[in-house]
C-alpha cells in the first residue's frame, strides 16, 4: 500500500510543478482585438528608418559626443527630439526590441519555451507597414518576419557574431553596406522602386556591433567607444544616401537601443547602464526642440505608428509620446485617440474573458477602471471635441492609458489568489496525508484501497465544485488545482476514521482521555506552553531557511541557532565535543557573512586548505598508531599543497598536475575502501580522500569551510551517539551486507509516530545542506561561473566537461552529509525512509512559501531564482533519498567488494 502512496506522490509534486507555469506564467497578450489605424491615408511620413544600436547605453553615448558628432549636431540644433527611452527588466535583446517594436513587456511564457524566439505570436510596427526591410542579426530579425511575407529580412551569418573577433564593429558596417547596395538595385529594378517609394514603409536596421564589443572588451574600452564612431558615420551615410534617393523630406529617422551594458560587459538587470538608452529622432512629423525627453520603450511602438499614420499595434501597452509629434492639432488628437482605442479594445476583451469564466455575483471589476468609468471617459472626450479643443482632447486621452494598463495586469493576474489558495491547500492536504499515512501505530492493521473512495460527505464538496467549475468554463488544470487537495482532504479523513474505529486506537484514545482528565490546570497550561514554543521554533527555523535562498547572511543566524543542539538532544554530558560544537558552528558562522567565491578568489588559502589537512591527518596518524591510511591521505593532500604552489608561482599548470588532478577524482572513492570498518575510521577516510579533489577545483575560501564543515558534522555523529562513551565509539563497526538489508526491508515497515529526535534530525538534515551550498555560494554565483577556475584539470574550454565537474564539487558537501547520517542511523532500519519523509514535510512546507514568492516580472535572473528556489524545494526530499541510498551503499563498501563488483562488470561486459 505504501507504494501506492509514493506513485500518488509523484502526481502530486508534477501537478504542483506544472501549476507555477500555468498559474504564473502564461503569456499576458490579449487575442482577438482589432486594429484602430490613425490615417487610411498618408502620415505624417512616408517611411520611417529605425536604427537599433544594441547594447548602446545612454551614459557612454552622451559622455563621449566627439565620437557622434552628426547626431549630435541634431541634439545640439534642436533640428529633432532627443532624449532617453528606459527600457524594462530583463534588459536582453529579444525583449527589448520587441518592446519598441510592439509596444509590450517581456512575456514571461518565454521561461518555458525559450528566450530566442518570442513563445507566442505578436502584432508590431512590421507588421502594420505596408512592407517591411531589414537587415543585421540572424538572432532577431527572423521573430518579427515569421509568416509575414512582406517583412524582408537580410542577415549575415551566426559564426560572425564571435565576441572575441578583432572588431566586432565590422557588423554594423555589414548592415550599412547592405543597404546601400539594396538601394544600389532599387535603381536599377523599377518594380522595387515602386515598392520602395509606397507610403508606411519602415527599413529597420539592427546594428549589433556595439553589444558585441561590449560583452568581449567592456563598455569603457576603445572598441566599444569607437564603436559609435562608426554607428554615427553609418547614420550618417544613410541619411544622405536617403536624401539622393528620395529628395522629398517625408523619411522619419528614428535611433535607440534595446538595452544599456554593465561596466563589465553583462546586461539583464536593472541598473541605469542597462536600463537608460539614448534616444534621437529626426526627420518628417517629429518635433524640433533642443529639450530632453525621457519616454518608455514602449512608448516608441505608438510613436511610429503615429509617424506613419498606421494602427498601433494591437499588444502595445505604450502611451503616445505627443510632445515628440508635429502635426496639426487634429491628427494629433486622432493619434491620440487610436491609441486610447487600441488599449480599451484590449482591455474589454480582456475583461470580458474573465467575466465569462466567472459566477457574475463573484465577479470584481478592476476599482479604478470599470465600464462605468470608461462610459464617463467617451461621454468627456466627445465634450471636449465639441468645443473643438483638440489638443486638450489628445491629453486627455493619454492620461487614461496607464489606467488601462494597471486594468490589463489586474484581468491577467485575476485568479491567481483562488488558484494560489488551491494550491496552497494541496500542499497541505499532501502533508497531512504522508504524515497521518506513516505515523500510524505500527500495530495497527494495514491500510487498504477503500481509503481512496471519498465518504458522502466529501462526494457532495466534489461534486459541487466540480459543477462549480463547470459553470464557469474553467480550463481542465483549474479542475485539477481546485479538486485536487478536497480529495486530498478525503483520504486523510478516511485514514483518521478507519485508525479511530479499531479497538487499539480507541484504547489509546481512552487512555489519553484519561490521562489529560486526571491532570491539573497547570498541568495542562504547561503543556500547552511546551507545544507552542516548539511550534514557534519550527516556524522560526523554516523562515531562516526560506530567507537563506536569497539572503545567505541568515545562515550565520541558522548555525547559531545550531549551537544549541547538543543541550536539545543529548542524553548525558560530553563537554568536550560540545565545545568542539559550539566552536565549529561560531567559526562557520563567518563564512555566509563573505563574498560568493566567484567574487573573490584567494589562492593562498587554496594552498593552505591541503597544508591543513596533511598536518591534521599526519597528527591522526600517530594517535591511531597501526593504521596507515591517514599517512597516505596526508601525502596525497600534500602533492596537491604542492601542484597548487606550483600553478600559483608560475601561473600556469604542469601535464603532471592535470594528470594528478584527473587521478584524484576515482582515487577519492577508492582509497576509503581500503579503510577498516569502524565508523570513525570509514568517516575519517572518505571525508579526507574527496576533499583531495575538491582542494584542487577551490579557488577561495570553499576549502578552509569545508574542513570545519566536515569537523562539524563529524562532532554531529559523536553527539547523536552520546549515550555511548568515546571508547565504545571509537570501537563501532559498520557491517555493509547487514546495512543493505535493513534498508531494504524497512521500506515495508515505517509506521509509528515521529520522536523527537526525529524531527531534530531532519531539521538538522535540511540545515547541513542549506550549509553546504549556501555557505560559499548561492544560484545566482553559478552565473558568474569562470572557467579559469578549472585550471588544474583543464586548459582548453570544454562546456560539458567544465559542467560535470562543477557539479561534482557542488555534491561533494552533500555527500559528506549523507554519509554522517548514514553512519548515525546504521543500526535504525526504518530510519533512512522515515527521515526522507520527515524531510519531504519540511521541504514540501518550503516549497509552499516559495509558490507565494514566484516572479513573474524582474530580470530573468530575478525570475530564474525564484522558479529554482521553488523547484528545488520541491526535489529535496527525493534527492536526499537518493542520497542517502548512495552513501548506505558507499560508506561500507570495501576494497574487495570494489574489486568484485568491477570484475562482474567486466564478465557481464565479455559476455
Amino acid at each position: 500500500m505504501f507504494r501506492h502512496f509514493i506513485s500518488l506522490g509523484v502526481v502530486v509534486h508534477l501537478i504542483l510543478i506544472y501549476a507555477i507555469f500555468d498559474i504564473y506564467y502564461t503569456s499576458p497578450l490579449v487575442r482577438g482585438t482589432t486594429p484602430h489605424p490613425i490615417s487610411h491615408e498618408a502620415g505624417l511620413a512616408d517611411r520611417l528608418v529605425l536604427f537599433s544600436a544594441d547594447g548602446l547605453r545612454s551614459r557612454s553615448f552622451y559622455e563621449h559626443s566627439n565620437k557622434s558628432p552628426f547626431l549630435h549636431d541634431i541634439i545640439r540644433n534642436g533640428k529633432g527630439s532627443w532624449g532617453v527611452s528606459l527600457s524594462h527588466v530583463p534588459t536582453e535583446s529579444r525583449p527589448g526590441h520587441v518592446a519598441m517594436a510592439a509596444g509590450f513587456y517581456e512575456d514571461v511564457s518565454a521561461v518555458a519555451l525559450g528566450w530566442k524566439h518570442n513563445p507566442v505570436p505578436f502584432d508590431s510596427m512590421f507588421n502594420r507597414s505596408r512592407e517591411t526591410w531589414s537587415w543585421g542579426s540572424p538572432d532577431i530579425l527572423p521573430m518579427f518576419a515569421a509568416n509575414h511575407p512582406h517583412i524582408h529580412t537580410f542577415t549575415y551569418s551566426s559564426e560572425e557574431e564571435d565576441f572575441a573577433r578583432n572588431d566586432a564593429a565590422d557588423l554594423d558596417k555589414w548592415v550599412f553596406d547592405h543597404v546601400k547596395e539594396f538601394f544600389e538595385t532599387a535603381w536599377n529594378d523599377k518594380e522595387l522602386e515602386k515598392r520602395v517609394r509606397a507610403n508606411k514603409i519602415v527599413f529597420f536596421l539592427h546594428l549589433l556591433g556595439l553589444d558585441s564589443n561590449g560583452h568581449g572588451y567592456k563598455p569603457y574600452s576603445e572598441k566599444y567607444i569607437d564603436n559609435i564612431r562608426v554607428v554615427d558615420e553609418g547614420i550618417q551615410n544613410i541619411v544622405k544616401l536617403f536624401d539622393k534617393f528620395y529628395g522629398d523630406n517625408k523619411t522619419a529617422f528614428i535611433l535607440t537601443a534595446d538595452h544599456g551594458m554593465t561596466d563589465w560587459g553583462s546586461h539583464g538587470s536593472g541598473t541605469d547602464d542597462e536600463i537608460v538608452t539614448p534616444l534621437v529622432a529626426w526627420g518628417s512629423g517629429v518635433t524640433e526642440s533642443a529639450t530632453k525627453r525621457t519616454v518608455n520603450q514602449v512608448d516608441l511602438a505608438p510613436y511610429m505608428a503615429a509617424l506613419l499614420g498606421s494602427a498601433v499595434p494591437m499588444n502595445s501597452v505604450g502611451v503616445l509620446p505627443l510632445e515628440m509629434l508635429k502635426g496639426s492639432p487634429r491628427y494629433r488628437y486622432r493619434a491620440a485617440k487610436a491609441n486610447l482605442q487600441q488599449m480599451v479594445e484590449q482591455y474589454s476583451v480582456k475583461r470580458e474573458e474573465r467575466f465569462q469564466h466567472s459566477l457574475p455575483f463573484l465577479f470584481k471589476d478592476y476599482s479604478s477602471f470599470s465600464f462605468s468609468v470608461l462610459k464617463d471617459l467617451y461621454t468627456h472626450l466627445d465634450h471636449i471635441v465639441e468645443k473643438r479643443q483638440l489638443n486638450n482632447a489628445a491629453s486627455f486621452c493619454l492620461q487614461y492609458i496607464p489606467r488601462i494598463r494597471d486594468a490589463l495586469l489586474y484581468f491577467h493576474r485575476y485568479q491567481r489568489a483562488s488558484l494560489g489558495f488551491a494550491v496552497a491547500m494541496t500542499f497541505i492536504s499532501w502533508i497531512l496525508l504522508i504524515y497521518s499515512v506513516v505515523a500510524r501505530c505500527s500495530s495497527l492493521p494495514s491500510l487498504d484501497s477503500s481509503i481512496f473512495r471519498p465518504s458522502a460527505s466529501f462526494i457532495g464538496c466534489l461534486t459541487t465544485a466540480f459543477l462549480l467549475l463547470l459553470v464557469q468554463r474553467l480550463p481542465f488544470s483549474n479542475h485539477i488545482y481546485v479538486l485536487l487537495p478536497i480529495w486530498l482532504f478525503s483520504v486523510t479523513f478516511n485514514i483518521y476514521k478507519s485508525s479511530s474505529s479499531l479497538p487499539q486506537f480507541s484504547v489509546l484514545h481512552q487512555k489519553i482521555v484519561e490521562t489529560y482528565q486526571s491532570r491539573n490546570l497547570s498541568c495542562h497550561h504547561s503543556g500547552m506552553l511546551i507545544w507552542f514554543i516548539r511550534t514557534s521554533v519550527c516556524g522560526i527555523t523554516l523562515c531562516v531557511f526560506v530567507i537563506s535562498f536569497t539572503n545567505r547572511s541568515f545562515l550565520s543566524l541558522m548555525t547559531l541557532l545550531m549551537m544549541a543542539y547538543p543541550k536539545l538532544v543529548q542524553t548525558n554530558h560530553l563537554p568536550r565535543w560540545n565545545r568542539a560544537w559550539y566552536a565549529c558552528c561560531g567559526l562557520l558562522s563567518v563564512f555566509p557573512q563573505l563574498d560568493t567565491v566567484g567574487n573573490s578568489p584567494s589562492p593562498f588559502l587554496c594552498f593552505l586548505a591541503p597544508l591543513t589537512i596533511s598536518a591534521g591527518l599526519f597528527f591522526t596518524a600517530e594517535k591511531m598508531g597501526k593504521w596507515t591510511l591517514p599517512r597516505y591521505l596526508a601525502m596525497f593532500h600534500g602533492v596537491s599543497s604542492i601542484f597548487i604552489g606550483i600553478q600559483l608561482i608560475t601561473g600556469s599548470t604542469p601535464w603532471i598536475a592535470t594528470a594528478y588532478a584527473w587521478i584524484s577524482l576515482p582515487m577519492a572513492f577508492v582509497i576509503p575502501t581500503m579503510a577498516y570498518n569502524g565508523i570513525v575510521e570509514r568517516l575519517l577516510a572518505w571525508s579526507t580522500a574527496l576533499l583531495i579533489p575538491y582542494t584542487l577545483l577551490s579557488i577561495a575560501y570553499e576549502s578552509m569551510f569545508l574542513i570545519l564543515f566536515t569537523c562539524l558534522l563529524g562532532v554531529f555523529v559523536r553527539l547523536e551517539m552520546s549515550h555511548l562513551s568515546d571508547l565504545d565509539f571509537l570501537r563501532i563497526s559498520f557491517s555493509a551486507d547487514a546495512s543493505r538489508k535493513k534498508l531494504d526491508s524497512a521500506m515495508d515497515d515505517i509506521h509509528g509516530s515521529f520522536a523527537l529526535r526525529e524531527w531534530f534530525r531532519s531539521f538538522m538534515l535540511v540545515a547541513f545542506i542549506l550549509l553546504g551550498f549556501f555557505g560559499t555560494g548561492n544560484i545566482a554565483s553559478l552565473n558568474s561561473f569562470n572557467p579559469s577556475f578549472l585550471r588544474m584539470f583543464l586548459t582548453v574550454f570544454s562546456p560539458f566537461t567544465m559542467a560535470a565537474l562543477v557539479v561534482f564539487k557542488i555534491a561533494i558537501p552533500f555527500v559528506f552529509v549523507a554519509i554522517a547520517y548514514t553512519s548515525i542511523l546504521h543500526q535504525d532500519r526504518r530510519g533512512v525512509p522515515r527521515l526522507s519523509i520527515l524531510v519531504l514535510i519540511i521541504t514540501n512546507t518550503m516549497a509552499m512559501v516559495f509558490f507565494f514568492l514566484l516572479k513573474d516580472d524582474g530580470s530573468w535572473l530575478d525570475i530564474g531564482m525564484s522558479i529554482s528556489n521553488y523547484l528545488i524545494s520541491m526535489f529535496a526530499s527525493l534527492f536526499v533519498f537518493v542520497l542517502l541510498h548512495c552513501a548506505n551503499f558507499l560508506f561500507p563498501l570495501e576494497f574487495s567488494d570494489l574489486l568484485k563488483l568491477i570484475q562482474n562488470r567486466i564478465d557481464g561486459a565479455v559476455v
